[in-house]
């Protein structure tokens, strides 16, 4: 079943002229940090939620600004792929999150994914947590998480990783973070 096109354009009468109009469908491009940037800069947006087998292509050619995909699946409806993408937005917004210096640390923010995070206490079982972060001198600390958040994207994304362009210290702490001169993790990390 396809959705009809008159009542989806009797709703979209009533929205205001400049709103950008979004239709999410697995046909869309995939939605990425780069692309929720950018949308959280829209003063305002529509969104379509197909249902079914989606809607009738007439109204993704007369109203629609673009098509956005949450994934390479396919849900029963849009409805969920539109909370993921309001919510993927809306962390984008000024004041959103309370600490804007959280959205520049995220996976994803830099083109990487964020390292290896640690809480107390300082040993679990029989798991410490490295001794570089333990010891206070700030630099260092800082020097082991850029090491380990290029290790962890090389490691879990080469997707992300190969299109990364590293600086020489970059490098150099990846170096020092793969060799195990930046202090050693866990054996089990």
């Amino acid at each position: 079943m396809v959705m009809s096109p008159e009542p989806i354009s009797n709703a979209l009468k009533g929205i205001n002229k400049s709103s950008h109009i979004i239709y999410l469908s697995p046909q869309g491009k995939t939605l990425d940090q780069k692309k929720a940037k950018q949308l959280s800069r829209k003063k305002e947006m529509t969104l379509i939620c197909g249902r079914y087998e989606g809607i009738d292509q007439r109204i993704i050619n007369n109203y629609v600004d673009e098509e956005i995909s949450i994934g390479d699946y396919v849900l029963s409806g849009g409805e969920i792929a539109g909370c993921v993408l309001i919510d993927c937005i809306a962390r984008n917004i000024k004041d959103v999150l309370g600490n804007e210096e959280s959205l520049e640390k995220d996976s994803l923010s830099n083109g990487r994914l964020k390292g290896h995070l640690y809480t107390r206490p300082d040993k679990f079982m029989k798991y410490e947590v490295p001794k570089v972060l333990m010891s206070g001198d700030h630099k260092k600390i800082e020097e082991w998480r850029i090491g380990n958040s290029l290790w962890v994207t090389k490691q879990k994304r080469p997707d992300l990783f190969q299109d990364l362009q590293l600086s020489e210290k970059e490098m150099i702490l990846l170096r020092q973070y793969e060799a195990g001169i930046a202090n050693q993790e866990t054996k089990d990390d």
